[in-house]
């Protein structure tokens, strides 16, 4: 074939899919119909885009700081908690918990609503509403003295919005740079992380800047709880008020920044100039961002995929893969309190360990491209293990605590970022996007299960009991980690 033949294939076999399937994929859904496939950009347009390109990022890393609230709460719920019992003493420290596994589901339930609904009414828009009511939820929170109605207000003014907007700055990226996906979904969402580094020592600051100890005492489930005194929980109405404020400037800086080219279509320039050329060093047949020219079969429907044997084997490991990492980001300092580590060096942890989770989804996006899911989900599954296994024994270490949690966020990063890869790979760019929304959903059910052994088993056989349990569930993802396929044939379906 010749060289000169690929493009008009290519872009005719991506148009028809447009055409045919545009409710079905996020980012194509904006390109059907469009005549400019073929376009060839100057050098000059080239530098331009590309500059465009870097602005939009910097939107896309300014909202993320916005949705890093999520992995802000475990640092939070200890000033919250004693705020809240200081007005209402049966709040209990796991009544405040519940809070994250719910955070969760919201969020992950409408991930795959954003991008269509931006669609409709203007991704700028989008990211503008969604920002503004993330930042009213905490004003409105400094003000809540019920713990129903903070529950309910946390955790569907943040997490569903939070959802709604959480891949529009990413899909925008993808615009700007085709062939660097990883690189761009990386960039921006380790500004989740960083996010969540930077409020961490913010609400620290406000709350407890001469980081007072935990020293007044409830009796609950049996066990004597630490809650920190009027000094540091008066502190939190400000605390809220300045999370509004900042949250609604990075709001409106990501609204200015971010920017969606409908009619960009840089995917095409590298076969028909030299301007833009595909990066190299990377196994492109284990990309998701791997698009060949030659058609080959994938899963045609949602029915087919879910009668799949991958689609049970993935929700079984989203399940039992995940649960460890967000039970310890929602109790790394209420398990660290128990430790006798002073709020100061769990700030601190808490930051890091946020860093881990938000940073290392660029590394782990650039190994799935060269050495594809399923070794780096085993690696990460003897990890898991390891870390699941050893945290109920070091001794009231810090620098033990510390290494466990960072690596066991530094994993978490790595199957939050490979799971719509290998989706996209696995069930293809039609049905992929559906399979890995669902996916998602798992995550928030998986939270909320962490939650429950947390709430219930706890009381009952401590955290250690808790932890291998915790290991139980390891155990399974990496066993069928083991006999997952990444590759699976495909038949056509009967008409």
């Amino acid at each position: 074939m010749k060289p000169q033949q690929i493009p008009q294939q290519a872009a005719q076999s991506d148009h028809e899919f447009d055409k045919n399937h545009h409710h079905h994929h996020e980012s194509q859904a904006d390109d059907h119909g469009d005549e400019n496939h073929l376009r060839e950009y100057t050098a000059k347009e080239l530098r331009s885009i590309k500059i465009q390109g870097v602005i939009c990022l910097i939107g896309g890393i300014a909202l993320h700081f916005v949705l890093g609230t999520f992995y802000l709460w475990g640092g939070i719920s200890p000033y919250v908690g004693a705020y809240m019992k200081d007005r209402d003493e049966s709040v209990t420290q796991s009544t405040l918990q519940i809070i994250f596994p719910i955070l969760g589901i919201g969020l992950f339930s409408v991930l795959s609503f954003g991008v269509k609904l931006a669609q409709r009414i203007g991704y700028k828009t989008m990211i503008a509403l969604g920002g503004s009511i993330i930042s009213l939820a905490f004003l409105i929170l400094s003000f809540i003295n019920n713990i129903y109605a903070f529950i309910l207000i946390y955790c569907f003014m943040v997490g569903i919005p939070s959802g709604l907007v959480y891949m529009l700055p990413i899909i925008c990226g993808w615009k700007f740079f085709p062939f660097n996906r990883g690189m761009v979904s990386g960039l921006i969402i380790a500004g989740y992380g960083f996010g969540a580094f930077i409020f961490n020592f913010v609400c620290k600051a406000i709350c407890n800047p001469n980081n007072v100890e935990p020293s007044v005492s409830f009796e609950e489930d049996g066990k004597i709880k630490k809650y920190f005194p009027r000094d540091v929980f008066k502190n939190v109405p400000f605390m809220f008020q300045m999370m509004a404020l900042s949250y609604f400037i990075l709001t409106i800086i990501a609204t200015l920044l971010i920017k969606y080219p409908r009619d960009l279509h840089l995917e095409y320039q590298s076969v028909l100039g030299d301007g833009v050329k595909k990066p190299s060093g990377i196994n492109h047949e284990k990309s998701i961002d791997y698009h060949p020219t030659v058609l080959h079969a994938e899963c045609e429907s949602l029915s087919q995929g879910i009668k799949s044997r991958p689609f049970w084997f993935l929700i079984v490991m989203v399940l039992c893969s995940v649960i460890f990492g967000l039970l310890m980001a929602n109790c790394y300092k209420v398990f660290g309190q128990t430790l006798g580590i002073d709020d100061s060096s769990l700030t601190v942890l808490g930051s890091v360990q946020s860093v881990c989770n938000g940073g290392s989804r660029f590394i782990w996006a650039v190994l799935f491209d060269k050495y594809g899911f399923k070794k780096l989900y085993l690696v990460i599954s003897v990890i898991n293990l390891i870390c699941s296994a050893s945290i109920g024994y070091i001794n009231n270490s810090y620098a033990g605590y510390f290494i466990i949690l960072c690596l066991t966020m530094f994993c978490e990063g790595g199957l939050l970022s490979c799971y719509p890869a290998v989706s996209a790979k696995v069930f293809g760019h039609k049905v992929g996007p559906i399979i890995y929304g669902g996916l998602f959903f798992v995550i928030g059910l998986s939270n909320m299960l962490g939650y429950l052994l947390y709430k219930f088993g706890e009381p009952e056989i401590g955290y250690n009991g808790v932890f291998w349990i915790i290991f139980g569930f390891c155990s399974v993802a990496f066993i069928l980690g083991v006999f997952f396929k990444e590759e699976h044939e495909w038949k056509k379906e009967k008409r």
